[in-house]
């Protein structure tokens, strides 16, 4: 584990938003906000490269769209990017992050919860088993994908700012 502090990754950040898609070699570093979105990661080891989705919603509600924001088409596009960059899915070490509840007693369905069970499906379908996760409960995470090391630094941010940085 490198010894790198939130700080000194945020100088780094390429920020995603939600929807957005980032791909790229070992000196990139990935930023983004999840309350109930979910973002997966994916991480070639000996290639040090990595793609991240930040998706809204789990599924397409036409699958014609091409769209970002829902978890079977992010992935798609990120597996395309693995194509692109001649990197084997098979691989890559995959990591799951956020689906937090929001809204408590609204009544709505739970979309943190539909979103994690989704990430975790496209991930089994792919063949990869989840390598690590910090995903449910309530409140923001705030993350950084280093694709030099693989790590991903994860903080709730609505806590104490002096919670210890979680590297997974």
């Amino acid at each position: 584990m490198t010894m790198h502090s939130f700080n000194d990754l945020a100088a780094r950040e390429i920020f995603l938003n939600p929807g957005e898609i980032g791909c790229g070699f070992k000196n990139e570093v990935f930023g983004t906000l999840l309350g109930s979105c979910v973002a997966i990661t994916l991480w070639h080891p000996k290639r040090r490269f990595g793609s991240i989705c930040h998706f809204v919603l789990p599924s397409v509600p036409d699958f014609r769209m091409d769209d970002g924001k829902y978890g079977t088409s992010a992935f798609a596009q990120q597996k395309n990017d693995l194509i692109r960059h001649g990197v084997n899915l098979r691989e890559c070490v995959a990591k799951i992050f956020g689906g937090g509840q929001m809204f408590s007693n609204s009544g709505a369905q739970d979309i943190g919860l539909r979103n994690i069970t989704m990430a975790r499906q496209l991930v089994s379908e792919a063949g990869l088993t989840i390598a690590a996760e910090n995903v449910g409960n309530e409140g923001y995470r705030r993350l950084y994908f280093d694709v030099e090391t693989g790590e991903v630094w994860v903080k709730f941010d609505w806590l104490d700012s002096d919670q210890e940085d979680k590297v997974l």
